[in-house]
């Protein structure tokens, strides 16, 4: 069994988390927990309720939305990247699917327990924010060039 010393050595190993001080990476882990999905499952679905926040450890996840027709992947993650932004933005609605393209290694965090330690640390809620900031950021500058890809000529 995996406890909250393992999955702190865990954060220390990704980029997300590795700059955060010690004690709040301690917060931290008590929210998470160690999953692994299977090839093919989802881990988020569009429309439910957004609880959860993945720190992608080993696989790939495919980022998806419903189109006429079927599903369009939109984004793809990795390795240390990580799935599952709308626990921590009002309605707490997830936005899109996100379903494994392989099987997943993954540290699971309870969106309801993040928002907790955030709201009585706002100093930890800053912290978290600028760094969603920052991939949602990178998001939308790859979304455009995609756009601008596929519109642009």
């Amino acid at each position: 069994m995996v406890n909250i010393k393992d999955i702190k050595m865990l954060l220390k190993e990704t980029a997300f988390f590795n700059a955060l001080p010690e004690h709040y990476l301690e917060l931290l882990c008590g929210c998470g927990q160690l999953v692994h999905v299977k090839a093919g499952d989802f881990m988020l679905r569009e429309g439910e309720e957004a609880n959860s926040l993945y720190l992608i450890r080993k696989g790939e996840v495919g980022i998806e939305s419903r189109i006429p027709g079927g599903m369009l992947t939109v984004a793809k993650v990795s390795n240390n990247g990580v799935v599952g932004y709308s626990w921590l933005f009002p309605p707490y609605k997830n936005t899109f699917d996100a379903r494994a393209l392989t099987d997943i290694a993954a540290i699971q965090f309870d969106g309801r327990c993040l928002r907790a330690k955030a709201e009585s640390d706002h100093e930890l809620g800053y912290l978290l924010m600028k760094r969603f900031a920052e991939i949602l950021l990178k998001t939308m500058q790859s979304t455009r060039r995609q756009i601008l890809d596929i519109y642009g000529s």
